[in-house]
């Protein structure tokens, strides 16, 4: 009964909601990386001069090392997070970004009534 009505509910939310995706662009990404690596090196210059007896290419070094550190903090975040989301999704939470209000969303509760009401009717 509860999957009957589970399945109910999502395709009448995805026959109303219907969402576009991004497209993929590699010469985004590869802006991205040497604005990135351009902004480490920038920092990097500022930063020697906070310790001038260091050579400049150990401070870009050091720099560069810290950019990778905090990428893969927030790509570690970032998997954390999903998965958390994923994972109260498939218990049958509602979504995850609705935790910071007190209740469901008001179309999400119309839903759930009238997936209700079809359910009863079909006798499930």
């Amino acid at each position: 009964m509860l999957q009957t009505y589970l399945d109910l509910l999502c395709r009448q939310y995805f026959r109303r909601n219907t969402r576009k995706t991004i497209p993929f662009n590699p010469h985004m990404v590869v802006k991205i990386l040497i604005a990135i690596v351009l902004l480490a090196a920038l920092v990097g210059v500022a930063g020697s001069q906070l310790a001038p007896k260091v050579p400049l290419l150990t401070v870009l070094l050091y720099s560069a090392l810290g950019v990778l550190g905090i990428g893969a903090l927030v790509l570690a975040a970032t998997v954390v997070s999903l998965t958390v989301y994923q994972w109260v999704l498939r218990k049958g939470g509602t979504d995850p970004q609705w935790f910071w209000f007190s209740g469901e969303p008001p179309g999400l509760q119309k839903l759930r009534a009238e997936a209700k009401a079809q359910a009863r009717q079909d006798g499930v």
